[in-house]
């Protein structure tokens, strides 16, 4: 597990070296060219913030001793991903190159500047929770969309159940009516096997009677 998480800062590392190698690249592009390269800088902070997530994870597997020594290095690293984002956001309001312009005993450009580090961060705050609020009702949209599906298909499969059903209704009918009719051929028949054998009985005694009549 320790090599694990060895892998996952070698991982850190080299993502935390691409973050400054586009930080450096922001401060001095612009426009467009400028809009990418912050792209991409958030997508890979994103990745390193899923990294110390799983790093987090694997810390809680170690024993005492390692996992006091992770868990501050993970600190560490959390701390130092802040700062960077600091840096991408001083990059992208271009403070460093005003820095340089005004010089560091400008109190008003001081002033201006921590306004505007308090505004760029409202306004990502606002547009993570902004974000956040999307992918949710996206994800809401998305899990009604499939239980709306399982209900469609739970309902056709009930129509088709009670359809199968109403069939073996009208089958079990048909067949009742069938054995019904044959019931009562069956009684017509020995009814009719009485009546004849009484007229047979019927007509031997009469002509034993008229046999010994005569005689």
């Amino acid at each position: 597990m320790t090599s694990l998480l060895e892998s996952y800062e070698q991982q850190y590392s080299t993502l935390t070296a691409d973050i400054t190698h586009l930080i450096g690249k922001i401060s001095t592009s612009h426009g467009v060219e400028k809009q990418g390269h912050v792209r991409q800088v958030e997508k890979l902070f994103e990745e390193a913030a899923e990294l110390l997530e799983q790093m987090d994870l694997e810390v809680k597997e170690q024993p005492g001793k390692d996992r006091q020594k992770y868990q501050t290095r993970v600190k560490s690293y959390k701390t130092e991903l802040s700062k960077l984002q600091t840096d991408v956001r001083r990059a992208k309001l271009g403070l460093d190159s005003r820095e340089d312009i005004l010089g560091d005993d400008s109190h008003d450009a001081e002033d201006q500047r921590t306004r505007l580090l308090e505004n760029s961060e409202r306004l990502e705050r606002v547009g993570r929770k902004l974000d956040h609020g999307y992918r949710t009702a996206i994800e809401t949209e998305q899990l009604g969309s499939t239980i709306l599906e399982d209900l469609h298909t739970q309902r056709q499969t009930i129509q088709r159940g009670r359809s199968r059903l109403e069939d073996m209704n009208a089958a079990l009918g048909k067949s009742s009516r069938v054995l019904t009719g044959m019931m009562k051929r069956v009684i017509q028949n020995r009814i009719l096997l009485v009546v004849i054998g009484l007229i047979m009985v019927v007509t031997i005694c009469v002509a034993i009677y008229l046999i010994v009549r005569r005689t």
